[in-house]
């Protein structure tokens, strides 16, 4: 027999049995992440949030199959934490910090080194990538940033930041079916 006790139990099981099998805003991220090219900012340094804005804007138009994206971090440290993972691909970071992410020492420390690649030079800041991000992508990126004037070219040795091989494909004259399928 079925008291209200038991139905009670049963009830609110099944609520919370439902609940864990939806949906979480994590799978959302990830799908939203495949769908569009996110460029890491943070609030941190505003300048970074502005330039990915306009970087996203400049892509809409040149590249609009990438539907660019800018994404903001609440602090660089987040930003190495995405990038490290590889939930970000792209970040518009300071020099300094582009120095130390892929010497991971000082607040990156506990992120260990990040396999960091330069995409763009903007005066400032710097577009990179993740080591792993396609060279095919690279590539149109860089393309797509030259044509709206915003690739300048290569950072300083100093950093020991290189290009991104889609980037050199592209600055060398290769053409896009140089590159091989990842």
């Amino acid at each position: 027999m079925l008291t209200r006790r038991s139905f009670a139990t049963f009830f609110v099981a099944g609520v919370f049995a439902s609940a864990t099998n939806a949906h979480t805003m994590f799978n959302q991220w990830i799908v939203y992440r495949k769908k569009h090219l996110l460029i890491g900012s943070h609030r941190q340094d505003l300048v970074t949030y502005d330039l990915a804005l306009d970087l996203a804007l400049n892509l809409g138009h040149l590249l609009p199959e990438a539907k660019a994206r800018a994404a903001r971090a609440p602090h660089v440290e987040r930003l190495a934490s995405l990038l490290a993972t590889r939930q970000l691909e792209l970040a518009i970071i300071s020099r300094g910090n582009a120095k130390l992410m892929l010497s991971g020492e000082a607040q990156f420390a506990p992120y260990g080194a990040i396999p960091l690649m330069l995409i763009a030079d903007l005066r400032s800041h710097l577009l990179v990538a993740h080591s792993e991000f396609k060279s095919e992508h690279a590539w149109l990126l860089t393309a797509a940033l030259n044509e709206a004037g915003l690739g300048l070219g290569a950072v300083s040795t100093a950093l020991d930041l290189i290009p991104h091989p889609g980037t050199s494909a592209f600055h060398q004259g290769l053409p896009l079916s140089a590159l091989t399928s990842e």
